[in-house]
């Protein structure tokens, strides 16, 4: 009897370990899963592989269409990664994520690494110019009102602050676009001569029924659940997205109105940083984290190119002619080289 117990037992604990086995494979599985591959995929070479970490808003762009693009031209193996700007920022501070390219919404989270001690990146380049807009859903039950705001019969912010209607936006403490919703709104209570509209339509500044995560908001708004978000008009085009325009005085997109847009500002609770209203220009640099350098600047030559500058411009982006910030010394000869 005591034989066929140890018997039975060992053929549990096998079993078990089987088990087991099963379960931090499927474990695994699902966390590699979270960083997306552009599809053609083929090699299994980790030295061609170019790992990218973008902000939010570019994850439909980036997954769909500049991932794959850029691996068709090149032959490297794009690996991405889409969060808000500033959670990236952090996570690359943190050593939580070694990412061979970061691309940024407005350069203040690529400046962070920068005057970090040692600095974890040494220079940014700017290449594409932002607008903010207000996405709505079509399924919103205030669909009829959002469309007259979008053609200018009634004010937009009048409709957004009629009760009932869910907005949504992303945390300022981890996303530009976050910060950048808060400084339009401040914009349009002195644009329109109106102290109440930014209190209207989004209450505090870190209102926890209208924060989502950047990577996922518009799929909330497409899925129903919330009537209209802030968004970048490029993130609406490239999601086929209905939006409200708004004027050049407070979407945040004409260097021509900077002396305005320096009226307000949104300091960050994490460091009292101090954030003025400005153009928003996205930015793009090599972090001291790279692996795959030479992979990491055909990416980046890849992205100002004109091949790269026109995808851009066709899912919403304004061109802009490409510029450098910090270290120019530091920037690879080639990229050098496209933008002089």
């Amino acid at each position: 009897m005591m034989i066929n117990d140890i018997a039975n037992f060992k053929k549990n604990k096998n079993a078990l370990f089987l088990l087991l086995f099963v379960i931090i494979g499927i474990f695994s599985v699902y966390t590699i899963g979270e960083f997306s591959i552009a599809k053609g995929t083929t090699t299994n070479d980790n030295q061609g592989k170019v790992f990218v970490m973008y902000a939010g808003s570019l994850v439909k762009i980036f997954e769909d269409v500049i991932g794959t693009a850029f691996q068709n031209e090149t032959g490297y193996t794009y690996v991405g990664e889409g969060k808000g700007s500033v959670q990236v920022a952090n996570l690359i501070r943190d050593g939580f994520r070694t990412p061979d390219v970061f691309v940024s919404a407005g350069t203040i989270p690529i400046m962070r690494l920068m005057n970090n001690t040692p600095p974890l990146a040494e220079w940014l380049l700017e290449f594409g110019s932002a607008e903010m807009v207000i996405s709505y859903s079509t399924n919103s039950p205030y669909y009829n009102d959002l469309e007259k705001a979008r053609k200018g019969e009634i004010p937009w912010y009048d409709v957004l602050s009629k009760e009932g209607l869910k907005f949504g936006r992303t945390d300022p403490e981890l996303d530009p676009k976050g910060y950048y919703a808060i400084i339009t709104a401040k914009l349009a209570n002195i644009y329109y001569n109106d102290s109440s509209i930014k209190e209207r339509i989004l209450g505090e500044d870190r209102n926890t029924k209208q924060i989502f995560p950047e990577e996922i908001l518009k799929t909330i708004l497409e899925a129903g659940q919330l009537d209209a978000v802030v968004a970048y008009k490029h993130e609406a085009v490239s999601r086929g997205l209905s939006y409200i325009a708004l004027p050049k005085e407070i979407n945040l997109s004409d260097p021509a109105f900077s002396y305005f847009y320096k009226r307000t500002n949104y300091t960050l609770e994490s460091d009292q940083k101090i954030i003025y209203g400005e153009p928003i220009y996205f930015s793009i640099t090599i972090p001291q984290t790279v692996k795959n350098l030479d992979g990491a600047i055909s990416f980046v030559n890849f992205i100002i190119s004109k091949n790269g500058s026109q995808i851009l411009e066709n899912q919403g982006f304004n061109s802009i002619n490409t510029t450098s910030e910090g270290n120019t010394d530091k920037i690879p000869l080639s990229i050098k080289e496209m933008i002089s």
